[in-house]
């Protein structure tokens, strides 16, 4: 486990007032000092200023707010008094005097009955106009109430809108901003990959004493290890890059490997347990070189039989 330290400048600006004071103070950030992780688990983001770097200025716009650019900061834009009906569309208002007040035609006599029709205000016809603008074509405008003027969408009626550049603040703070990032990285510690066969592997792994070490940045890898050991573990002890802390834990187990000249065929691997050593037996290279060069002068005679009855 290895606690990672980074150290970042950025510029920073907040857009109305901030209170700084609480932050630590910078001249130069590299040499910044904080106190070392009482654990490389332990995380940490500390936020400083660098000193001289804080600017507090006001904005051109003194408050914040400019005019809408939409009504020129009236807060109201122009809008129809009467706008087209919306029942009829302006073009069958009236069966008898569409809309002109003189009674122009005579009404349908195949009128269907579900229409539903009122009284023209316009030439006076009993169930001959629409019933929404009673033949008037237009009715009051929904948006200003007959008004002429409807408020602006975009200010809301005020005229005023904030301002892009300082968000509507009136106001701008600037300055440089120091982050020093502690966080842990867990590296897998990974057994050799050779000189033990998969067979004492996994005897080891199943009832083998082994024994643990941890190791910090303070402490070297012990004198009385092999140095098979050292070899394996001396790459995760080197200081990676914005290292500050390490805790290292390794397990070992040391085996015992033997050969009787009375089983010449035959390696003993001795696994120690918490209990009785265990004891694997395996066979010897030579053991497996002859029985290879059996089963491979077995398949040139097989090869060389199918050739000859072919």
């Amino acid at each position: 486990m290895r606690c990672i330290e980074t150290r970042e400048e950025s510029q920073q600006e907040h857009y109305g007032s901030i209170d700084l004071s609480n932050r630590p103070v910078y001249d130069v950030l590299s040499k910044y000092h904080v106190a070392p992780p009482k654990s490389p688990e332990e995380r940490l983001t500390l936020k400083l200023v660098r000193r001289g770097t804080r600017a507090d200025k006001s904005c051109s716009c003194s408050n914040g707010k400019v005019p809408c650019p939409r009504c020129s900061g009236r807060g109201d834009l122009p809008c129809e008094e009467l706008m087209i009906c919306p029942a009829c569309r302006g073009v069958d208002s009236c069966l008898r005097c569409d809309g002109t007040g003189n009674k122009i035609r005579q009404l349908p006599e195949d009128r269907s009955p579900v229409d539903e029709r009122g009284l023209c205000r316009r030439c006076g016809e009993r169930d001959a106009a629409c019933a929404t603008c009673h033949g008037r074509r237009r009715v009051t405008c929904s948006q200003c109430g007959g008004r002429g003027q409807r408020s602006c969408p975009d200010c809301n009626h005020t005229g005023t809108q904030d301002h892009t550049e300082c968000r509507g603040a009136g106001r701008i703070v600037t300055w440089t901003e120091g982050t020093i990032s502690r966080a842990p990285k867990k590296d897998t510690v990974r057994e050799p990959e050779t000189g033990v066969p998969n067979r004492v592997r996994k005897a080891a792994r199943e009832s083998g004493h082994w024994h643990p070490m941890h190791l910090n940045d303070d402490h070297p890898v012990p004198a009385d290890v092999t140095s098979e050991f050292r070899r394996a573990v001396q790459p995760y002890l080197t200081p990676a890059k914005g290292e500050i802390a390490r805790q290292a834990t390794f397990k070992h187990l040391k085996l015992a490997r033997a050969v009787a000249p009375q089983h010449p065929h035959r390696v003993y691997y001795v696994v120690p347990t918490t209990s009785s050593p265990r004891v694997v037996v395996l066979s010897s290279p030579q053991r497996l070189r002859r029985i290879a060069a059996v089963v491979l002068g077995a398949l040139v005679v097989l090869i060389t039989l199918v050739r000859l009855l072919s």
